[in-house]
């Protein structure tokens, strides 16, 4: 019975301790402004490689007679 006395005394004070010092300051969640959150993102179309089926945006692929191409000596590689 004394043994649990003194644990209760024990955690009574560090729970007095804790609640008397002031915790660690949390940040602020930065807030979003308007203009980023209306402006519209672009969609890029992805297609793949006909030789090395690596995927890049549309606009950066070569076109060939087969289909997309991401350099030229995959196209000539091709065929097309």
């Amino acid at each position: 019975m004394k043994y649990l006395l003194v644990i209760l005394l024990i955690l009574v004070v560090f729970w007095l301790w804790r609640s008397g010092r002031p915790g660690p300051k949390k940040a602020a969640p930065p807030r979003r402004t308007q203009s980023k959150s209306s402006e519209k993102k672009e969609i890029t179309e992805m297609v793949a490689c006909g030789v090395c089926h690596v995927h890049l945006a549309k606009s950066e692929a070569l076109i060939g007679r087969d289909g997309f191409y991401c350099s030229e000596a995959h196209r000539r590689e091709a065929g097309a």
